[in-house]
């Protein structure tokens, strides 16, 4: 059976749309179990520093355990630029998209 293209696009719309949401639920739970982060007020778009009452020091720390738990390394321009949930996961899927593009 052939594949046409509206199917095959179908399909990695499918997955890249699966995949951005088990990101995003990942980072969701990663930032409820940080200790500081009442975990009722954790949502996509919650910014660190208003919404969760994060400072600096604390956003770096949440930033270490991004990268540890994704495997990938935030530059500090970078880490600057990630303010919610929503950021840290768009930042994370075109974090391994270069590297899959990288290893083509």
């Amino acid at each position: 059976m052939e594949c046409t293209d509206m199917q095959l696009l179908r399909r990695c719309s499918t997955a890249a749309s699966v995949n951005e949401d088990y990101v995003m639920d990942r980072v969701i739970k990663l930032v409820k179990k940080f200790d500081k982060i009442d975990a009722a007020k954790v949502t996509e778009k919650a910014d660190f520093q208003k919404d969760l009452s994060l400072d600096s020091l604390d956003r770096v720390e949440l930033v270490m355990a991004f990268e540890e738990e994704f495997s990938v390394e935030i530059p500090d321009a970078e880490a600057d630029k990630l303010k919610c949930c929503a950021d840290v996961a768009k930042y994370v899927i075109s974090s391994s998209n270069e590297k899959v593009s990288e290893t083509s």
